[in-house]
């Protein structure tokens, strides 16, 4: 297994695990329609943190045998994969933030009244989220397109 290959099934399954950890507790709140934002904003950075935690040392591990992998600039083929699998997810990404900001155009009031303890706050971070999930779910998106491209072509 290419050593891309390796760190495209570590961002997988770190990504999935860790954030959709975070994404679960957002949720929760909206369904509750009771957002904590101090908590929400510490269990970002916390889940921020255990990604980079796990992502340098998972890295670092299946490197071990052959450390100058580390950090080792993409070959012709490695970039040719990231370059397919970018074509399909930043216009992906694009029209999500498109998506959600018609989205907010048109419900936002509506939803934000849902939150009558604070409905400015709450649909920012509603917001905020949406995007944040949509950036993640195409980065995975990305990276599930390098395995499946590297497993095809190997």
């Amino acid at each position: 297994m290419a050593f891309r290959e390796k760190t495209a099934w570590i961002a997988v399954v770190t990504t999935l695990v860790v954030w959709g950890y975070y994404f679960s507790e957002v949720w929760r709140g909206v369904g509750a329609r009771a957002l904590d934002g101090q908590a929400l904003w510490t269990l970002f950075l916390i889940c921020m943190g255990i990604t980079v935690v796990l992502l340098l040392g998972l890295n670092l591990f299946a490197s071990r045998r052959r450390l100058k992998d580390f950090g080792a600039g993409p070959d012709e083929l490695e970039k040719q994969l990231e370059g397919s699998a970018a074509r399909i997810a930043k216009p992906l990404f694009e029209w999500a933030v498109l998506g959600i900001s018609a989205a907010a155009l048109l419900w936002g009031r509506e939803f934000a009244a849902g939150f009558p303890a604070d409905p400015v706050g709450s649909f920012a971070i509603v917001m905020a989220n949406a995007l944040l999930l949509a950036a993640v779910a195409t980065n995975v998106l990305a990276e599930i397109i390098v395995i499946i491209r590297f497993r095809v072509l190997g």
